[in-house]
């Protein structure tokens, strides 16, 4: 056996390090509510702070157990994807155990967050841009609340095909993504920054994009729309990849589709929150994604150009 002179300064200063009375007790948010982060993380997440922000995450999850995957849900594995402080993680802890909740998100700070808050649930950090480090088919359910509307169309896609990847036949995925409601709104940025009446929020706003009319067309066309303009990088997440995106829903269908899943159910802007909700299946390796009719699309962008001119006739 080494003798004591033989011990570090590093080991020393391991065993001397202050013992835990006990174990921490696994969370189960249904039994006993665990804590929350500061406001201000809350706020810079997810836009908003306590009931306001949970009531929108049960409206999130009630909606997804409405069309959950087939099965015994004790069995099943879930990811919530882009998991930030985890409101998504608290809700879902209602009807799941830890062991059977992954979190994941490209700030490796929130998975420090959820592993101090949630203990038992099992927090990981991805890169921004996939592989993950996950087994093929590993998930019956993936979660992912204000992701898929800031993610640029490469990432968008490359994230649909690793989605693609992480589940099997029968499981869902559960996304949200803004319409083009959005750029109406930054159209009204743009004019009240014209007419010299746009605070902070409506002068960085009205930057996202040079033109927001030309967008929201763009938008009605079925087009994606990555509004990248008008901010730095917010640590790990990069502007280029990561800032407000428009992804149309026979676009989401197309994408998707490519990526192995059908789109079960779409919720529109505005019915549950701000941003549109679709559920997605994931179909057997060899189903190919039924081609979106192009005069739908131009029916679709026609209708959406006489709402967008109402809107701006108002201002």
């Amino acid at each position: 056996m080494p003798s004591d002179e033989t011990v570090s300064d590093f080991v020393r200063s391991l065993a001397a390090a202050p013992t835990l009375e006990q174990l921490p007790e696994i969370t189960d948010p249904a039994d006993r509510a665990p804590q929350n982060p500061p406001r201000e993380i809350q706020e810079k997440f997810v836009g908003a702070n306590y009931e306001a922000a949970y009531a929108e995450a049960e409206r999130f999850v009630d909606r997804a157990f409405e069309q959950w995957p087939e099965g015994d849900v004790a069995t099943q594995t879930v990811l919530d994807f882009g998991s930030g402080w985890g409101r998504i993680s608290r809700m879902l802890l209602r009807r799941l155990r830890a062991d059977q909740l992954w979190s994941s998100d490209v700030d490796s700070s929130m998975a420090v967050l959820l592993q101090s808050t949630l203990p038992g649930l099992n927090a990981v950090t991805n890169a921004p841009w996939p592989p993950t480090v996950f087994r093929e088919g590993t998930f019956d359910a993936i979660t992912a609340f204000s992701v898929f509307s800031h993610l640029s169309e490469e990432a968008h896609r490359k994230w649909a095909a690793e989605f693609g990847r992480l589940t099997h036949p029968g499981s869902r995925v559960y996304i949200t993504v803004l319409e083009a409601q959005f750029l109406a709104v930054v159209a009204g940025a743009q004019a009240a920054v014209a007419a010299g009446e746009a605070d902070k929020f409506a002068t960085n706003l009205a930057q996202v994009v040079p033109d927001a009319e030309a967008s929201a067309k763009a938008a009605g066309h079925g087009q994606f729309v990555f509004a990248g303009g008008g901010a730095d990088d917010d640590g790990p997440r990069a502007r280029s990849f990561y800032a407000w995106a428009v992804a149309p829903r026979s676009w989401v269908e197309k994408v998707w589709g490519e990526a192995g899943f059908s789109l079960e159910s779409w919720t529109p802007t505005g019915e549950l929150f701000d941003q549109a909700m679709a559920v997605l299946v994931r179909q057997d390796d060899g189903w190919k994604a039924p081609r979106v009719s192009r005069n739908l699309v131009q029916r679709g962008a026609r209708k959406l150009g006489r709402g967008i001119n109402k809107l701006l006739r108002r201002r």
